[in-house]
Parts: C-alpha cells; structure tokens; sequence
C-alpha cells in the first residue's frame, strides 16, 4: 500500500504557546529544568542521515562512546512522540524544534493509506533496521524475507501519541489516523470467545506482525512465552491508547477491543508471587518462570508477579486506565493490589525497585515512569492515597537515573575499557562514534540503576521516553487548580493559573504558595511531618491548621495574597535490603533522609567507570526548620529562573 504522504500533517509548532515569567526561587528540584534536560537529549540523539530515527542504543561504557542502530529504533520514535511534546509543555523549551517537526514528518510517513497501521519498512540500504539487540542481521532479514514489520506495541503507542496531538492543537485532523490504527488492530489480533491477543511473531521486535501476516498464532500459556520475558506487555499500549481513544471519541469498537485484551492480561496463568529459579528461561538469562505464590495466598488473582517490573508495571498502567473507564471493578482491584504488592521488591523511601526480582538487583529506568503514573491515577481512582510514594520516587530515583553531569560521565568514559573491532562492525550508517556523544546524551536516563550507581552505563531510548513520562505526571499531579480552587499534591516548585508554588525542601520546611486568583487552596502534609509543629500563616497573620485527612485547607483567599506553611524537616536513618535471601546479592543499605529526600546512602559504589547516583553532601546539615521571618535567603539557595505556563495541561494524562 501506498505511505501515507505527511505533508501538512506534522505537529504544530504553535501548541506549545505559554507565558513566561522571570522569578527569584528556591534553588530546590524544579521538574521543568529535569524536562529540558529531557528534551536536548532525546532530539540530540536523533539521526537526521536515517530516516529521522533514534540512536536506541547508546553506549557510555567504552573509552570511545557509540550510539547504535537497530530495529527498537521506529518502535520507541513511537514513544518519544509522546513524551517529547509533554516535556516542552512543562518546560517551554523550543530547543531543536525543526527537528522535532522533521522526525514528526518521518513518524507519520511510516503509516499506509488503507490498512492503518505504524511499519517499520524494509530498506536495503539499512539492514540493521530488522536487527533486535546483538543477533544476526543476516539471520533476521532472511526470516523476515525483505518484508515490512508493524510491531503491536508501536501502534497501541502511536494511538496515544496521535491522541496528545490531537489534545494539545484541539483539533480532529488526526481522527482518521487514529481510527485507521483501531480498525487495523482489530483485523490483526487473534480473537478468541472471551478473549483477544496478539500473538509473538518470533522474529525481529518481539510482537512484530509482518506485512505477509502472523506466522504463529498459537495462544501462549505462561508469561515468560514472549519476547523478553513478557506477553503481557505487548497488550498494554494497545489497552491504553484503545480507552483513552475510546472515551474521546466514543467509538465502541475500541472500548470493545481493550476490554477483551484486558480479560487476556488478567487470565492467572500470567501471575504468581514467587520465582522459581528453575524455571523455563526465555530470551534473557535472568528470566525465570513464575510458581505459585505461597501456601494460602492466591497471588495469580490479586497481580503478584514476578519477571520485568516495566512489563508488569505498564500493564497495570493500561488496565488502570481501562478499568476506570469501563468502570471494571475487577480491573482496579487487580491493579490496587499490584501495585502495594510491588513495594515489597522495593528500598521504598528511595523509590528504588528491584525490577528484575529473579535474579538480578537492577530498577530499569522505564518503570520509574511506570511507578509514578501508578500512584498518581490510583490515588485519582479513590483507591488509596499514594502521594507520599510518588513523592519518594520524584525526589530519589527518577531524578538521580537521568544522566544530568556530563562530568560524571565523562569520568565513567575514562575508566572504560576501549571499544572492540566487533563492537562497531556491521553495515555503514549503523554506529556513531566519538566523544561527542557523551553531551548529546544529557538528559537521557541510564538504562538500570543499582541503589548507588548506574552500573556500567548505557543508554536504552525506551527509558527515556518513560522517565520524561514520569516527570510530566508528577509536574502535573504536584498543583490541580479548578475555578477558584487550588490542590497542592506534592510540595514542588510549580507554577499554575491560579497559584503559584516555591518550595524550600529539602533545605528547610517552608513552602509558599502566592495565589493569581485562587481562593481555596488545599495543600497536602507529607506523612514524615509532625502537625503539632505546622505553622500557616496567610496574609501575613498566623493562623491554626484546618486539616481535613492529609491537607490543609485556607478558604479566604485574595488575588495577590501569600499563604505560607512551616514545619521541621526531621533527618532519619533507616535500612533497606535488596534481594533478601538471595546468596551472593543480600546487600543492606544505610539511607540517611531530609524528609522525603535521600541525602545519603552506604555502602557507596566506587567503581570509577560507574555513574554514582545521590551526590548530595551538600544538603547535609540543612536548617532542620524553617519559619517565615528574618534570614531565610542565607540558608536556602535562591536563583533567578525563567517559569512557563502552557496554555494547555491535560491532567491525568
């Protein structure tokens, strides 16, 4: 079938319009800074040569640094479609936006006329574009025998992309393609009487479908039958982007299909509490079959798991969206109960999680976007209040894994060894080598952290694209502002329409908020706070806390005025152990807090060639409390920045 001619079609520059402010703030973490860094690194990485794809592979690990191609390239330009477009909507960043329409152009002329589908198409001149991680390009072009590949995921992602464009411009021009990608999912999966899936076509991107049709369609019977250890996952972006679509637009064809993928995911053939180290293996080493979870415990029915927390992680994350919407009692129960089960392979505090549990102590960046997205929609479903969690994962992991010092890197680069011959073989165009491309990789996140270090650093584009993910829906869930009413969730720097949010932490208790028209306002208390000691002052008069649960409610407000909390930041030291029971990797962890912060962490990496995470002495010592009054600007860090406010931020994205 003919490619879909983009002309006309790209993202406009135009939806990313805001106002900008110059302001003196706190110098505390500012997720809009985090989202420009997230920005310079995933178009920095895009190769204008080939088809305006990723580098997916980038390799930080050798004394001279490569990027490489390969087929997760298309896919995850799927991902990063999405995630780019929120990144500058919290950010206002117009860094390398030619570039970003470019591989917009390149995205949408991946589409066919007709059939509706996202293609990776065969080219000769690119051989390596039907390659998965190190196997043979040979052996894949012959299996695939030089035909076009759609991988399932892609699409269900490319749903969600075309759906935030769709949003972010208020316009139906993309409804068509969005409908086509509906329509052709349907036509490829395999339905059964209860059910539908996608089976895994066994060669290329696990889950691809080949332009000639399936070569298998066998129904699998256990998790690890898939492609890198999962088949829940490749149901997942499909799940989601077919609600999401579903409630826009009211198509009953798309809530049809992600309800009988949803009955698919939940089958308990798919979930067990424990690993069995003898287990089948499939694809990685450290895969291993499910067992049953413990005597009395039914985890196959409440989402325990085992095997590739991402995997299970965005499942849920679909499920969650879909039961929601479907109003699936079943589905958010499932999805509670994952997620607080999930905690227990956790250094909670940290946000870090153990997210290959079977057998290796690694939390790989794209469930950090996973984690947060959970706890932020499960507490907007009413199904618990996970803020606090959200708030441990912001403020450690999901900061610390993206690479942000070139520094360190350049350090980890140092103490590498030098590239192998075998490493930059293949066919030309494939890799990129040089120095140059330590700075192109600010901002991207370092595939799997250990508690202290990103061990042995290298670069999976697909975490990127979810840790950016993340950033967004923690920026976005920290202030919800409704006619005169204003919701601080997490105690962020945040500007909004109404309010205005500086936050002095972890450096001292004190957060300020300046309403722009807000009347009520709703702040919520971090567990670790002691209410006795909470100070609110409004208007420049104190006055006594008014809690309802969590938050603190002032209902008198003015345009102009300042409502101010204060309270002692209390530092405590707790320990954490990963991988308990598991000779050769128990390892307990020393974690020293500022609230919610972790300022230090022991035993500490000191491998050189290892990125280390948490250099944080500097917020050592910090004033244990703070009240508005005299002196504050000398123990906090102040700094003049440049604050954006889009016209459009779509919550619970």
């Amino acid at each position: 079938m003919p490619a879909l001619d983009p002309a006309g079609l790209e993202l406009r520059p135009a939806v990313y319009r805001g106002t900008r402010t110059r302001e003196l703030v706190p110098d505390t973490l500012d997720l809009a800074e985090n989202a420009r860094l997230a920005v310079n690194g995933i178009l920095a990485t895009v190769d204008p040569d080939v088809l305006h794809t990723m580098w997916f592979s980038i390799a930080l690990n050798r004394r001279t640094p490569w990027m490489r191609h390969g087929e997760p390239d298309t896919v995850n330009d799927s991902k990063t479609a999405e995630s780019l477009p929120l990144a500058r909507l919290m950010s206002g960043s117009d860094q390398l936006l030619d570039l970003e329409m470019a591989q917009r152009r390149a995205v949408l002329s991946r589409f066919d006329t007709g059939d509706g589908l996202y293609w990776n198409r065969y080219d000769p001149r690119y051989p390596w574009q039907f390659s998965y991680n190190d196997a043979s390009d040979a052996i894949y072009a012959a299996r695939v025998q030089n035909t076009d590949l759609s991988n399932v995921a892609a699409d269900g992602q490319m749903i969600r992309s075309l759906l935030l464009w769709r949003a972010l411009e208020g316009s139906d021009r993309w409804d068509g393609l969005i409908s086509g990608l509906v329509r052709g999912l349907d036509r490829i999966a395999v339905h059964l009487p209860d059910h539908s899936y996608f089976p895994d076509g066994g060669f290329g991107s696990p889950f691809d479908y080949p332009r000639t049709g399936w070569i298998d369609t066998h129904e699998p019977m256990n998790e690890t039958e898939g492609g890198e250890g999962t088949v829940v996952f490749y149901q997942a972006h499909q799940i989601y982007g077919l609600t999401k679509w579903h409630e826009a637009s009211g198509d009953p064809k798309a809530l049809d299909l992600a309800r009988r993928l949803a009955r698919f995911v939940m089958l308990p053939r798919f979930w067990g509490g424990v690993v069995d180290p003898a287990g089948p293996k499939q694809h990685l080493a450290h895969i291993a079959a499910g067992a049953p979870s413990p005597p009395g415990i039914a985890g196959r029915e409440m989402g325990h798991w085992y095997t590739h927390y991402h995997a299970r992680a965005a499942t849920i994350r679909a499920l969650l969206e879909y039961g929601r919407v479907a109003r699936d009692e079943r589905a958010l129960d499932f999805c509670r109960r994952f997620y607080e089960y999930s905690w227990g392979y956790a250094l909670p505090r940290t946000g870090w999680m153990n997210h290959f549990p079977g057998g290796m102590d690694m939390c790989e960046a794209c469930g950090l976007g996973d984690m947060v997205a959970l706890g932020i929609r499960l507490s907007d479903a009413g199904l618990g209040d996970y803020w606090d969690d959200v708030d441990s994962v912001v403020r450690n992991q999901l900061v610390e894994q993206q690479l942000t010092r070139g520094d360190l890197l350049e350090r980890a680069v140092d103490a590498s060894r030098e590239l192998a011959p075998s490493e930059v073989a293949g066919p030309p165009g494939r890799f990129h080598v040089g120095r140059d491309v330590i700075q192109r990789s600010v901002g991207l996140w370092g595939a799997v952290g250990r508690p202290t270090c990103v061990e042995d650093p290298w670069i999976m584009q697909c975490c990127s694209g979810n840790g950016t993910k993340g950033f967004y829906y923690a920026w976005e869930g920290a202030l919800r502002e409704e006619g005169d009413r204003a919701v601080v969730n997490l105690l962020l720097n945040r500007p909004g329409k109404t309010v205005t949010v500086d936050s002095w932490l972890p450096w001292e208790g004190r957060v300020r908020v300046r309403s722009r028209g807000a009347r009520r306002v709703s702040i919520r208390i971090p567990w670790w706070v002691d209410r006795r000691a909470l100070r609110v002052t409004a208007r420049g008069r104190s006055r006594d806390p008014d809690f309802l649960g969590s938050y603190v409610n002032v209902a008198d407000l003015g345009s102009g005025d300042v409502l101010e909390i204060s309270f002692p930041v209390p530092e405590s030291r707790t320990r954490g152990t990963v991988c308990a029971g598991m000779p050769g990797k128990e390892q307990t962890y020393e974690c020293v807090f500022r609230g919610s912060t972790l300022v230090d962490i022991s035993p500490r990496d000191t491998n050189p060639a290892n990125y280390p995470l948490y250099q944080r002495d500097h917020m050592k010592g910090a004033p244990t409390s703070g009240r508005p009054g005299v002196g504050l600007a000398d123990r906090t860090p102040l700094r003049e920045v440049e604050r954006f406010l889009p016209e459009k931020i779509f919550t619970a994205w």
